[in-house]
């Protein structure tokens, strides 16, 4: 059966047991002589360790959203705050993957590793012991000394994984990070990504557009609809982890599936 989330707002409920609160929050973008507004009135709240999912058809907002959560753009008006601290811009808890894996070409694997220990002006010598054990985090043990180039897109895209979890955020915002991948490639890493994320206990926030993905990997998945973007429902997955794909040919999956499909008006 499909269930829903808790009210998040009832009475009792204390905001120190969220990690991210986001209250009303809107976000309008200027074009030519009108404003758009791109999201409204979204209240969100994220425990530390849950796994959410932004899902929702294209222009719904879900990665202006996940921007604002990580500092990178300001919401037009609402509140958010990161353990208990507004956010107004990017934070070293926050470690942000984006869909191309953006890594410097002329650097090794282990040099890209280590460039937001660089950037930060961090201790070099102590982030380098950690590279193997990164690099054995996301099976591409034995690679530091390859360039970018020499490597296949999957397994570009677990090199930047590994750097996002360098300066070991307690927040992942992951905007579609294997989206231009395979399949197979795809589902390979969404099960890396799920047991990284069981075993380090990280709060993980990640945009999809795959009803699948969100269902398969989530502890909640946030429906957004669009025009402007809005929270739909919040439906909290009831399926226990960790999980395997097996669980896709059970009829609880199934039946979450078929009602996210219902709420966006996929199908007939």
């Amino acid at each position: 059966m499909v269930q829903l989330t808790e009210n998040e707002n009832k009475k009792g409920t204390q905001k120190r047991d969220y990690q991210v609160v986001i209250q009303k929050v809107s976000k309008s973008f200027s074009k030519g002589s009108r404003d758009v507004k791109v999201l409204e009135d979204i209240n969100l709240h994220v425990k530390k360790g849950e796994f959410v999912s932004l899902l929702g058809p294209s222009g719904c907002g879900k990665s202006t959203l996940l921007k604002i959560i990580g500092g990178l753009l300001s919401s037009t008006s609402g509140k958010l705050s990161i353990n208990g601290k507004e956010v107004n811009s990017p934070s070293k808890s926050i470690g942000f993957m984006f869909q191309k894996a953006v890594l410097l070409p002329w650097r090794t694997v282990e040099q890209n590793l280590i460039l937001p220990i660089e950037l930060s002006q961090g201790d070099i010598s102590k982030a380098s012991e950690r590279i193997g054990e990164l690099l054995e985090l996301v099976g591409l043990k034995g690679y530091e000394k390859y360039y970018t180039k020499e490597l296949s897109g999957g397994m570009q895209q677990r090199v930047s994984l590994a750097r996002t979890l360098m300066t070991d955020p307690d927040i992942l915002l992951l905007d579609e990070p294997f989206g231009a991948l395979d399949e197979f490639t795809r589902e390979t890493l969404n099960f890396s990504l799920m047991d990284i994320a069981e075993k380090s206990g990280k709060t993980v926030v990640l945009v999809t557009h795959n009803i699948s993905e969100a269902v398969l990997m989530s502890d909640r998945v946030v429906v957004m609809g669009i025009n402007p973007g809005q929270v739909l429902e919040n439906i909290f997955i009831d399926i226990p982890k960790p999980r395997t794909d097996q669980i896709m040919a059970t009829k609880e999956y199934a039946d979450y599936v078929l009602h996210i499909r219902k709420l966006l008006g996929v199908g007939r």
